[in-house]
């Protein structure tokens, strides 16, 4: 008996902190984003201002796994996972064989999210983003990705503002360029973190025992990361969705 208390709870210990690593995995959809002819475009291992590798560093120092799916996302796929990021789905301009969001893959990432996941939808404005297939699965939690670009300007539209609530607490100031501006259509659910001249630009909705942020713009990519306070932004938002 002495011998096995110990041995229990050495297996104890191992069981707990596997499910604390498994509660803090963050997948990045690396199937619906797989773009032929830039590779690495927001990807955790692109170290070009395309990629996500300085992203991947913040949410490492938070304790997070990081994991890339390449294959449709499914329940099996999902199992473990906290935090799920959708970036920017491709169109056939930017991949030979595009893989657009299915309704199979709308049911299970739904289902994921009514049981507490956390999911992160990053679209991209109009002309750099599929929309059809990818509001099919966010009309789902009332986030509607409107297919146009703003800031409305000549040249390059910078979108700068200073947004309110616990992650831009102390950093306020948000930085992003040609945006697509957001659409809610279950107001009650969903809290607006940031917006332009009254549109909803960034949201965090209450689904189930889950979270979905929302905005439409890939954002925290190397080239933007380290932009005003976009960095600490991103650092509360995630150390808020993996608690």
């Amino acid at each position: 008996m002495r011998t096995l208390i110990p041995l229990l709870l050495l297996l104890a210990a191992i069981t707990a902190t596997a499910q604390e690593r498994s509660s803090r995995v963050v997948l990045l959809d690396g199937y619906h984003n797989a773009e032929t002819k830039a590779p690495l475009h927001y990807r955790w291992e692109g170290t070009d201002n395309g990629g996500f590798s300085q992203l991947g560093d913040l949410l490492k120092g938070l304790g997070a796994e990081l994991r890339t799916a390449t294959t449709a996302l499914t329940p099996d796929t999902l199992a473990g996972v906290r935090c799920l990021i959708i970036v920017d789905p491709d169109t056939p301009a930017e991949s030979d064989s595009p893989h657009y969001i299915s309704g199979g893959e709308v049911k299970a990432v739904s289902d994921w999210v009514n049981r507490g996941g956390r999911l992160v939808l990053l679209g991209n404005d109009k002309g750099n983003a599929e929309f059809e297939h990818f509001n099919r699965l966010s009309t789902k939690f009332g986030i509607e990705f409107v297919e146009e670009s703003i800031p409305k300007v000549k040249g390059k539209g910078i979108l700068e503002a200073e947004g309110q609530g616990s992650i831009f607490a102390g950093a306020p100031r948000f930085y992003a360029v040609e945006l697509a501006p957001l659409h809610l259509l279950k107001h009650d659910r969903a809290d607006v973190l940031l917006s332009y001249q009254g549109t909803p630009v960034m949201v965090l909705v209450h689904q189930g025992r889950g979270l979905v942020f929302g905005l439409g713009d890939p954002w925290v990519y190397n080239e933007y990361i380290k932009r005003d306070d976009n960095r600490e932004i991103a650092r509360k938002l995630f150390a808020t969705l993996l608690q």
